[in-house]
């Protein structure tokens, strides 16, 4: 009989791994690729070294996104053919190569072909970033999401919620440790030459994730006594079932990402209408504390309400998080203290997290761990979807009606959420009929 394992390519165990070490050196992992939400930390800098506009320079941002969401499209029907370690290498040598990519270009623009007042050198030098970090890395970046949560939901199947929630936790908790911790102190190190800042970048991370992928084995090697049959894995579903996954993932999307994106502005709003006198630097602030704090909600909601899950049922703790949010949003455009402004905007994006926590554990209930990573893989490009299209349009409405562009924002992501809710009520018998044991 054919040695799994050695399909894979992965060494042979002489025993049963411990499976949470798996989880840590996963966790470790996405915490590395979560490097890419703090892309706002070098805005300023880049825009200021290279003389970019905002937009170019968050369009390498969306680039990345788009790479994400894409990439997981292709790479999820791979996991279970090449196994999670070969797979988890190959993200880790794209996403540490367009790290290296994006260094060479913003080392071109840094005046060693021509002064980056020259339009092709500055054409030049942004294409190349563009292409490291957006491209190369995106892929890097889908391959190793899909991957790693896979993997680990295999390992788990008792508590698939806690343990994607977990690993899911550390892609958002990566992003807070290299805008305040990882980025400033390389920034330092290199007396703020980005380029420099991106090759320590990449050295460190090619370290990092190098050594993790050693401790990855694909849930296939597991012994049967880990694995739980259940109709799942021979129900033949509908594509109705896909298009329902793909629109819940992209509607809560819609409304995370497109609050993310104007939520300093709106923060700055209300405080300014609490007390006028406020300085500008004041409001900047707060906003910017309003940023810190809902990226742990996001964090720490991934992580909530997918082992809520594991307690109340996947569609129910769906209809929970979707629901309340929609009902949050309804109530934040007649509040005008910023204190529970900022709480009620923390709880949405902390339920857009836990989106993210929770329906990875919903597709494997649904089409069980063999097919999950296929149908991981196509849930994850509604977000990149999402991510293409929410923010440029909540960005379009700030410009044309600053004045109403909030409260239009929270009515219409109220709306979206109200939707997702009722689809994902739609799957609950066939959520029951495909747990019942095979």
């Amino acid at each position: 009989m054919k040695n799994r394992n050695k399909q894979f390519n992965e060494p042979e165990l002489g025993k049963k791994p411990n499976r949470r070490i798996i989880l840590i050196a996963g966790v470790v992992l996405l915490a590395s690729l979560g490097s890419v939400y703090a892309w706002s930390f070098f805005t300023k800098p880049l825009i200021e070294a290279f003389k970019w506009s905002n937009m170019q320079v968050s369009a390498v941002f969306s680039l990345a996104v788009a790479g994400l969401g894409f990439s997981a499209l292709y790479t999820g029907p791979l996991v279970s053919k090449l196994g999670s370690r070969r797979l988890m290498k190959r993200a880790s040598y794209f996403f540490v190569s367009g790290y290296l990519i994006a260094a060479l270009g913003l080392y071109l623009g840094s005046g060693v072909i021509g002064s980056i007042d020259t339009p092709w050198v500055s054409w030049l030098s942004f294409i190349i970033l563009a292409l490291g970090y957006g491209v190369i890395g995106g892929i890097g970046l889908g391959t190793g999401y899909v991957t790693a949560v896979t993997t680990v939901a295999g390992w788990f199947p008792h508590r698939k919620g806690f343990a994607t929630g977990v690993i899911v936790m550390g892609f958002g908790l990566g992003a807070l440790f290299m805008s305040k911790v990882f980025a400033p102190i390389s920034m330092n190190i290199t007396s703020g030459n980005i380029a420099l800042t991106f090759l320590l970048i990449a050295t460190v991370y090619a370290v990092i994730m190098s050594i993790s992928c050693k401790f990855i084995y694909s849930p296939q090697s597991a012994n049967a006594a880990n694995i739980i049959p259940t109709i799942s894995e021979v129900y033949e579903h509908v594509t109705a079932t896909r298009v329902k996954l793909w629109m819940i993932c992209f509607l809560y999307s819609v409304a995370g990402l497109g609050i993310i994106s104007l939520m300093s502005p709106m923060m700055q709003s209300v405080l300014s209408n609490a007390d006028s006198t406020l300085s500008t630097a004041k409001l900047a602030a707060a906003g910017a504390t309003l940023i810190a704090a809902a990226s742990v909600g996001n964090s720490i909601g991934r992580l909530f309400w997918a082992w809520l899950s594991d307690i109340v049922g996947r569609i129910f703790a769906f209809i929970l998080l979707l629901g309340t949010s929609a009902i949050a949003f309804l109530v934040l455009p007649h509040i005008t203290s910023p204190l529970l402004f900022g709480i009620l905007i923390s709880y949405t994006i902390a339920s857009y997290g836990g989106g993210f926590g929770t329906i990875p554990s919903l597709i494997s209930d649904l089409f069980g761990p063999k097919r999950m990573s296929a149908i991981h893989g196509l849930v994850l490009s509604g977000w990149a979807t999402a991510g293409l299209l929410a923010p440029p349009f909540f960005g379009y409405m700030n410009d044309v009606i600053p004045d109403n562009a909030a409260n239009y924002a929270f009515y219409i992501c109220s709306g979206v959420l109200f939707i997702a809710t009722i689809l994902i009520y739609s799957l609950r018998s066939l959520h029951k009929e495909c747990i019942k044991p095979a």
